[in-house]
């Protein structure tokens, strides 16, 4: 009995990951510009690799799921046998007297034939497919799913010919910086170093691009062992820094809000630094109870003078992003509304350089203040050492909390 003319219709529901969008000036290729296996993919793709709606927009409870990595299981509601439908399994399907489906048994005595032709097609695709080209998409799906699972408080982008670092962090408010999410910044970048990507592209996800070193993190490790946890804390900003220093490779930073203390410092140690028109900038140390630190002692003076240096170091001058263009920080200011697209436009031209070419340009530049940026760096850890060991450093920041508790 053949199914189409016993009048079963068979109902398949549609995936929810045909129904993305592009975003960020990354179109996906429409369905026309795949081969046949190409198209046969499209859904085995990892959800990562597919563009994600604007922030904001609305998701399906499909499209969710989808986003975050786990994609609905699919299965069309009559299963799909690679055999010849014969009048016993076309029959099974019906529901007997009882209220129960006869179509296992029937699936039972046909085992042996659907596992010999299940086998049988798994192994054409396979010849056939070994002399198709590597689809670099399909690496770049594991890269970024291997990333998902292995970062908490940042998301890596594995984009063509550079690598997407952003903010996220979940351990932390403001994606202010501690131990743990500098450390995962370092992971993203020592990996960028090592693949094929010719930059890297630092953001952050939401209104904030960093509020600087996470102090209540700080406090709370403070009060078991002052000398030990203030020695941790300046080794690791000692760390964080030096892997901006030693980066090879161009890094391009998008401040699409407040940078604030560290996140302003390491500024001056990237390439090329646009600014969102809503974006300021601030090192208020004095108010937090800390030295500079960033190598923000050596860089800002070189880049604003002395005296716009000190006035920011000392009494903590916040800077709005014009202010900070015309000052040297940023290179260039864009509007609220075109940000992400006038970033993304630059980064497009910038890949299509040579990569030898990117780097060389950048060593050049860099490498005669390489070594006063390294002595910067460990002398402003070892004095951050010294204030974070002492009680009047813990004063000063404790009563920099509560004013902060004061004012919210």
């Amino acid at each position: 009995m053949d199914l189409s003319k016993s009048g079963i219709k068979i109902l398949v529901p549609k995936s929810p990951i045909k129904s993305r969008t592009a975003v960020d000036g990354f179109q996906n290729e429409s369905p026309g510009k795949l081969d046949r296996i190409e198209q046969d993919q499209e859904d085995s793709v990892a959800p990562e690799v597919a563009a994600e709606k604007p922030v904001g927009a609305l998701l399906g409870p499909g499209e969710e799921r989808a986003r975050m990595g786990s994609r609905p299981r699919i299965h069309p509601l009559v299963p799909q046998l690679p055999v010849p439908v014969t009048t016993t399994i076309a029959s099974a399907l019906t529901i007997n007297g009882k209220g129960t489906s006869t179509f296992i048994e029937a699936l039972a005595t046909n085992g042996t034939n659907i596992q010999t032709s299940v086998t049988a097609n798994k192994r054409r695709f396979i010849d056939e497919r070994r002399d198709q080209p590597f689809d670099k998409r399909l690496r770049f799906s594991v890269r970024q799913t291997e990333s998902a699972y292995r970062y908490r408080d940042i998301v890596v982008r594995k984009q063509d010919g550079f690598t997407h670092i952003l903010l996220s962090t979940k351990s932390s408010e403001n994606n202010s910086l501690n131990p743990e999410v500098m450390k995962e910044v370092q992971s993203a970048l020592n990996t960028a170093a090592a693949d094929d990507s010719k930059l890297v592209l630092l953001s952050a996800v939401g209104s904030v691009f960093c509020c600087g070193l996470d102090f209540i993190y700080f406090i709370r490790r403070l009060t078991d062992d002052r000398k030990r946890e203030s020695t941790k804390m300046a080794d690791a900003i000692r760390n964080f820094v030096n892997t901006f220093i030693q980066f090879k490779k161009p890094i391009i930073v998008a401040v699409n809000g407040p940078a604030i203390g560290l996140g302003a410092s390491i500024l001056p140690l990237c390439d090329v630094v646009w600014a969102n028109e809503k974006a300021w900038f601030q090192t208020p140390y004095t108010t937090f109870g800390q030295s500079p630190d960033g190598c923000s002692s050596l860089t800002f003076p070189r880049i604003m003078g002395l005296a716009s240096a000190n006035e920011m170091l000392f009494s903590g001058r916040k800077l709005t992003a014009q202010e900070a263009c015309a000052k040297g920080l940023v290179s260039q200011v864009f509007w609220p509304g075109t940000f992400t697209q006038e970033v993304m436009v630059r980064i497009k031209e910038l890949v299509t350089c040579n990569s030898v070419v990117l780097e060389e340009s950048k060593g050049l530049v860099r490498n005669l203040m390489k070594g006063d940026l390294e002595q910067a760096n460990d002398k402003e850890s070892e004095v951050l050492k010294k204030i974070w060991g002492s009680a009047q450093g813990m004063d000063s920041m404790l009563k920099y909390l509560q004013r902060k508790i004061d004012e919210f």
